[in-house]
């Protein structure tokens, strides 16, 4: 028979286990995956599926399912949550032997514990010097832990929620929250979500040091501009135009330009054709600027590109800001060369 001395670290470690349990990370497969037991038999996950997810290897998720372990490729699945298990101290406040109980240690501001259970208005935690206690819940903060998924874009397009806009860019970086109804949910730099086509998107078969700070600078400058000439659709066409009243084709690019980033452009469309550096029409990239000869063999008109064969322009015979197709019969004879403003 055991002895109370005996019983009651037994007691901590049921609750420790217990904890441990309850604080398990979650994944959601993307597609469907058929996996091998450890009998060889094969398991199908489904796509959707959410799984517990115990740990990331530089490959690989390791997950669990009905008390088997399998090793799945980063490129099936995303993580779903990250549960917290480390708490700030708010204010300085003690660590109990119980709830309500008599102080163990004295817990200074800013010190961090790692959760093992919680229990109503208590958490049971362990601390940096593996002392064990119990503490109230509201002096403590929860630290947050970043929960995203990187992926690449396959194609350029412009992404629109809300009026706002997430600008795609083939082989950029993307941050990815959530998977469902085969859709990405991506997230920008101001935790912005937009819904993406699954096939737009491709997952990295390896993990990287990669995070949300930083994500391509060049995509967010791109995303800048973007949303700045989607803003300026249906504006007056005016001849020598910058913006207070109106637009011309290249006092449309370079305001926009100006006043996104503070790059100053040429200010005709011939001179502009001199900026940044060539880029061949299939290298296309959103906020690529687009040139066509309107007359003779001279540059006169230019647009801003943004994905899908379109660019947004200031139209002299539609008489205000619109978008077409490169491929428009007008445009596609008339196309004459592109630069790219923003290198990197």
């Amino acid at each position: 028979m055991q002895t109370k001395k005996h019983q009651i670290p037994m007691a901590i470690l049921g609750i420790c286990i217990i904890g441990l349990i309850g604080f398990k990370d979650t994944g959601i497969f993307v597609k469907d995956y058929v996996g091998i037991r450890d009998d060889e038999t094969e398991i199908v996950f489904n796509k959707e599926e959410h799984v517990n997810l115990i740990r990331e290897t530089d490959s690989s998720f390791i997950i669990e399912k009905e008390g088997s372990k399998y090793e799945i490729p980063m490129d099936v699945m995303i993580r779903k949550d990250r549960t917290t298990q480390k708490y700030k101290v708010i204010d300085g406040t003690s660590l109990l032997d119980k709830p309500l109980g008599n102080p163990i240690r004295f817990l200074n501001k800013d010190e961090v514990v790692q959760a093992l259970e919680f229990s109503g208005d208590y958490g049971y935690f362990t601390t940096e010097d593996d002392t064990k206690g119990y503490v109230l819940l509201s002096h403590l903060e929860a630290i947050v832990e970043d929960n995203i998924t990187y992926g690449i874009s396959k194609v350029d397009k412009v992404l629109v929620e809300d009026n706002t806009y997430y600008t795609l860019i083939k082989g950029e970086v993307v941050a990815i929250k959530d998977f469902k109804d085969d859709t990405f949910i991506i997230v920008d730099d101001n935790g912005k979500e937009y819904r993406v086509n699954k096939d737009f998107i491709e997952l990295r078969r390896n993990r990287e040091t990669v995070s949300r700070s930083n994500v391509s600078r060049r995509a967010s400058q791109i995303n800048k501009v973007i949303e700045a000439a989607y803003n300026a659709l249906g504006k007056p066409y005016v001849y020598g135009g910058t913006g207070a009243k109106g637009f011309d084709c290249s006092g449309l690019t370079y305001s926009i330009y100006l006043n996104t980033l503070n790059i100053k452009l040429n200010r005709s469309s011939r001179a502009q054709a001199s900026n940044g550096v060539e880029v061949k029409k299939q290298d296309l990239i959103p906020g690529d600027l687009v040139f066509f000869r309107t007359s003779g063999k001279n540059i006169g008109h230019v647009g801003i590109y943004i994905g899908d064969g379109k660019m947004i322009h200031a139209s002299s015979g539609r008489k205000k800001v619109i978008i077409s197709p490169l491929d428009e019969s007008y445009y596609k004879t008339r196309y004459v060369t592109a630069r790219r403003i923003i290198n990197n």
